[in-house]
């Protein structure tokens, strides 16, 4: 009970850190960018208004949160879709809107502490595909209850499977199930760092677009570089 209590509002942060905070900070700076180009003015206005609906988001899915990881899921999930409702109108199409909420996304993700954090992770199961499996594992536990996953592993490398994704869910129930591929991005971000030559894995681009052509479909498989 006492280990619980302490993890519970740790996963919680990290969560809101890598989510909802990550998606904050890169969607400002999106804003003043060259897709938008808006002023400091109308960057706070903007904020504004998806804060606002965020929190309407929130109270309306509070039944989502069925402990603290889905608290930041929910979180993170709620500023994505009135970051969409407020900034569709801007922008040219659906797809475009993903890609610059993905990359918002990414953007705020990518901190010197994340990286830092980042390459210590992977330089600790660098070579040791046992190792590797060990610390994904430990990782995607911290999801909690309202996501599910499995990593299968073959003679070349292992693919990490969502078979139940908060995001997914949240999103197809208001009618916009493209945005779980801007979410999908955090796993792009932990996956894109890996060297074949540094760490003996490679993240195949390839094959994880041509598994994820479905939108159901959340699928990670990393190569293992045999010397």
């Amino acid at each position: 009970m006492k280990e619980e209590a302490i993890k519970g509002p740790i996963r919680k942060m990290i969560f809101r850190h890598f989510g909802a905070k990550g998606l904050r900070r890169g969607l400002r700076h999106g804003l003043a960018g060259p897709s938008l180009s808006m002023t400091a003015t109308q960057v706070r206005e903007e904020t504004r208004a998806i804060d606002w609906k965020a929190g309407e988001l929130m109270v309306s899915d509070a039944l989502r949160t069925i402990d603290p990881p889905s608290r930041g899921h929910l979180e993170w999930g709620a500023w994505m879709l009135a970051a969409w409702q407020v900034l569709r109108p801007r922008l040219d199409c659906d797809q475009a809107a993903v890609e610059f909420l993905g990359d918002a996304s990414m953007h705020g993700f990518d901190t010197r502490v994340s990286r830092m954090g980042l390459a210590l992770l992977l330089r600790s199961c660098r070579f040791k595909p046992d190792q590797a499996i060990v610390i994904l594992t430990a990782l995607l536990e911290q999801s909690g209850a309202s996501c599910e996953s499995e990593l299968a592993q073959d003679g070349s490398g292992l693919t990490l499977h969502i078979t139940k994704c908060f995001y997914s869910d949240f999103f197809s129930s208001h009618k916009t199930p493209q945005l779980t591929t801007a979410t999908d991005r955090l796993y792009e971000f932990w996956f894109n760092g890996l060297d074949p030559k540094r760490h003996g894995f490679r993240f195949d681009r390839d094959h994880y677009a041509a598994m994820n052509a479905d939108s159901d479909s959340h699928a990670f498989p990393i190569l293992i570089e045999r010397s």
